[in-house]
């Protein structure tokens, strides 16, 4: 089953670039009315990182190029969050698995809980296939500046997100 997920998560991978898009020049507002509960066990709206950078990155403990990125994540959130950058995760996978991966990356930054809703919200962000890992980097004024299919790798860090940060 698990090869299974792999193989669906690596094809989705694939169409959502064409489907989804790597970047988008169009202007979208972070939806702040949305609420989700974090793993701190808190209720979190995406509007409350506003006047930060917001990398937004969906992901599911089952999907192994996930796992991979979060481990840049975690190094990014260290360097980078007194700078005003804001990892947050949006968890599309069951609690207990979702704090395991947490658990065993330690990941820095938080996560919210979408198992229930993330597909909706991967489709408002553009990704027309439900993909992950998936990531929305969001300006200090709450926009979507860019969006992203796959595995965000350092030379999109670095052109991406870093001059948001300046």
């Amino acid at each position: 089953m698990r090869e299974l997920a792999a193989f669906v998560c690596a094809v989705g991978m694939i169409l959502s670039f064409s489907a989804a898009g790597a970047s988008t020049n169009s202007v979208v507002r972070l939806p702040q009315e949305i609420t989700l509960t974090g793993m701190d066990g808190q209720q979190h709206q995406l509007g409350e990182w506003r006047d930060k950078v917001v990398l937004l990155n969906f992901w599911a403990s089952w999907c192994s190029p996930c796992q991979t990125e979060i481990r840049d994540l975690v190094v990014w959130q260290e360097r980078h969050g007194g700078r005003g950058l804001q990892v947050v995760g949006i968890g599309m996978d069951e609690e207990k698995r979702l704090r395991n991966v947490q658990r065993t990356l330690g990941i820095n930054y938080p996560v919210l809980l979408a198992s229930k809703t993330g597909h909706s919200l991967l489709t408002d962000f553009g990704n027309l296939t439900g993909v992950v890992p998936y990531s929305v980097l969001i300006s200090r004024t709450g926009e979507v500046v860019y969006r992203h299919a796959g595995v965000v790798t350092d030379e999109i860090f670095k052109t991406r997100v870093l001059p948001l940060l300046q």
